[in-house]
């Protein structure tokens, strides 16, 4: 019985049926003919829907070389009610607000694909000097192509695609009312490993319900593990009230063996997201969903000229509870490495608010979530230039009425690593997770920045040549900033990125402190911090004002409107919290900002920055209190003010750096006395 299945199952994968023309045989390895997608194929034809049908699991499809640099223009949809797996997601509420969770990721109708397949994937165009084009052109909205496995496509554009969320509740689909809008171009629930493609001109466009479900993402490609090198993403866009991804949306490995997505020489470029939630206008990152902590790294990319902005026609009060974050990546979960990379000109667009810790709703470039609870980990970055990225607040009139540079904005990470060399603009610290020093942690110092060769305050101007060294694409145009013009794919570096860092290999150390106290002893920390602070700076008065200010604060806090006279924050034991005595921080680990009793420790550590900037101290750059400052103030050993804390400090050995030998054109680097920082060099 088993033969007979293999052999069926053989045969299935070599025989499709042709109408009107007779039976078309299809040989092994699977190779194209025609760029036609008619639904009665001529005899001895084979097109790419009768190849993707024919050709086995993992088995290769190829191209005839008569093909080459040709356009597929599909017409048909494939599958109206594409199956690929993804997210179910619950609400609960919380004292700090609602939160969500993940109920798991299960099959879920992507709505229609002009091609599907539930199988592993081969379309390699390599052969073909100019590739080859797959373009959805039929009269209804269809994403190009949905795969529930793996795909490996090498040397394919793939333009027109549109996924569009639509109601399908009147077809008794169990618990799904709607179809996901996700993956314009592609959608893979599996490794999409693309080398040599190009996704442009595609399309997402959700609801504008709360739903996460009617959200958009991935205009280009949504796919769980994504696996890029030499390609181009741009002029892809995504609409909805939930919009993330305009280029790339990268789930990032759940329910999988695969914890790294990566992207290697690609230019993301020209992508637009509109949306009242929106994120990652270039790439989102979800670091493999909410409570998994996989990476997303970035080597040798250029991010540049997306743009997030609010969707169109929704009314003021609708807008105002709006979060527009990450013109050019976004991080909800996970880690985020960026080697020899050049993030610019990304923009943001958003009508301005904060939260209750000051949160902001709007970020630029390079931004990770901020949230009631401990998601994301690192943000790492070596020899990249992250400059000229902006955020636009808008007015009433929907027009900016304040712009700023907003370049690398750490949402509430657990740790910012520089690895050294970088060119940043501005650098915005302020959301990071506070110091906690409980013993074992090693997180008292959030911050480790700068390092050696790191640059901050710069220009776009300064560091790129923006006269004569950007590179457009020759037909491709933006959605993104300067839409309707060529997209740009790179940018050669300029003065301080020029010959900046060495060819070979060197270590960044990180400062890793925590303290213990004895047993029924008093914890006055931070107060001694404050000691400090006042002492190796020289400033007077400065602990004393910062205690009083920093109680007046906690004792005209009313967490209760309603009721008569100030409710303030209470300890775990119900005592309220009304100096800075009481401040503590009281976990637990991974959800401790939720908890109103840690709010008294946060708000002390972020008043503490502004004080510290306020004072623009000598040598103190954007980071205040990174490696440099803490391994001054502090050393291994009891406290003098009190013996019964004890510090402890390691200095740790970090990573070993070192740029590619390629950049992101193929040229080998370096040209000249050092290598170049960003993505490309000086040639």
């Amino acid at each position: 019985m088993r033969n007979l299945f293999v052999f069926t199952g053989l045969l299935a994968g070599l025989l499709l049926l042709g109408c009107g023309s007779g039976d078309t045989l299809i040989a092994s390895p699977v190779i194209v003919t025609s760029l036609e997608d008619p639904l009665d194929p001529p005899a001895g034809a084979v097109t790419l829907r009768m190849a993707l049908a024919a050709a086995a699991s993992g088995e290769a499809i190829t191209f005839d070389p008569s093909l080459d640099g040709g356009v597929i223009e599909l017409q048909q949809v494939g599958d109206p009610h594409s199956v690929l797996r993804g997210e179910v997601m619950g609400i609960r509420d919380e004292p700090s607000g609602p939160v969500s969770y993940l109920v798991g990721y299960f099959d879920r109708d992507y709505g229609r694909s002009a091609l599907y397949a539930r199988k592993i994937v081969v379309i390699d165009a390599s052969a073909l000097p100019n590739g080859i084009t797959v373009a959805w052109r039929g009269e209804e909205d269809a994403r190009v192509l949905a795969v529930y496995g793996d795909l490996t496509m090498t040397g394919v554009t793939i333009t027109g695609g549109n996924s569009v969320t639509e109601d399908i509740s009147t077809e008794n689909v169990e618990d799904q009312p709607w179809t996901l809008a996700r993956g314009g171009g592609v959608a893979v629930w599996g490794r999409a490993r693309l080398a040599g493609c190009t996704l442009h001109d595609n399309h997402c466009v959700g609801d504008f319900d709360s739903s996460r479900d009617r959200g958009a993402f991935g205009g280009g490609l949504y796919a769980n593990i994504v696996e890029m090198t030499d390609c181009v993403v741009g002029g892809n866009t995504v609409v909805g009230a939930g919009a993330a991804g305009g280029g790339v949306f990268s789930v990032g490995g759940a329910i999988s063996l695969f914890t790294l997505s990566k992207l290697e020489r690609c230019a993301i470029s020209g992508n637009s997201i509109a949306g009242l939630f929106a994120y990652g206008a270039g790439v989102y990152s979800d670091g493999g969903g909410i409570g998994n902590r996989n990476t997303l790294e970035l080597r040798d990319c250029t991010v540049a000229r997306n743009t997030v902005l609010p969707a169109p026609g929704l009314p003021p009060f609708v807008l105002a509870l709006g979060y527009w974050r990450g013109g050019g990546l976004y991080m909800s979960n996970g880690y985020m490495h960026l080697w020899g990379c050049t993030v610019v000109e990304n923009e943001t667009s958003g009508y301005p608010r904060t939260d209750s810790l000051s949160r902001p709703n709007l970020a630029g470039g390079i931004a990770a979530t901020i949230g009631n609870a401990h998601a994301v980990e690192d943000l790492v970055t070596g020899f990249s230039i992250v400059a000229g990225n902006v955020v636009h607040e808008l007015g009433p009139d929907g027009l900016p009425a304040n712009t700023y540079e907003h370049d690398v904005f750490t949402g509430s990470l657990l740790h910012f690593k520089s690895r050294g060399y970088n060119c940043f603009g501005a650098l915005d610290f302020g959301q990071i997770l506070v110091p906690v020093g409980r013993e074992n942690w090693e997180t008292l110092v959030r911050r480790h920045y700068p390092k050696v060769g790191d640059l901050d305050g710069l220009d776009l101007a300064e560091v790129v040549d923006l006269d004569k060294g950007v590179t457009h694409h020759a037909h491709v145009l933006s959605a993104g900033v300067a839409s309707g013009t060529p997209l740009v794919l790179h940018y050669e570096p300029k003065g301080p990125a020029v010959d900046a860092l060495p060819a070979a290999p060197y270590v960044v150390n990180d400062v890793l402190a925590d303290y213990s106290v004895a047993e029924g002893a008093t914890d006055n920390f931070l107060a001694i911090v404050l000691a400090r602070l006042e002492a190796h700076y020289g400033l007077t008065d400065f602990a004393s004002d910062r205690q009083a200010a920093f109680e007046a604060f906690l004792q005209g806090v009313d967490l209760d409107d309603e009721t008569a006279g100030l409710q303030p924050y209470l300890d775990p034991e119900g005592t309220p919290i009304l100096t800075l005595a009481g401040t503590h921080f009281f976990g637990p680990a991974e959800s401790w900002p939720k908890e109103l009793a840690n709010h008294p420790y946060i708000h002390f550590w972020h008043q503490l920055d502004e004080a510290l900037a306020a004072e623009m101290l000598p040598g103190m750059g954007p980071e205040l209190l990174g490696d440099a400052a803490w391994a001054t103030l502090f050393a291994d050993g009891p406290l003098t003010e009190n013996p019964d804390i004890t510090m402890n400090m390691d200095t740790s050995p970090g990573d070993t750096a070192m740029p590619s030998p390629l950049d992101q054109t193929g040229g080998a680097r370096p040209v000249g006395g050092g290598v170049d920082v960003g993505a490309v060099e000086k040639r």
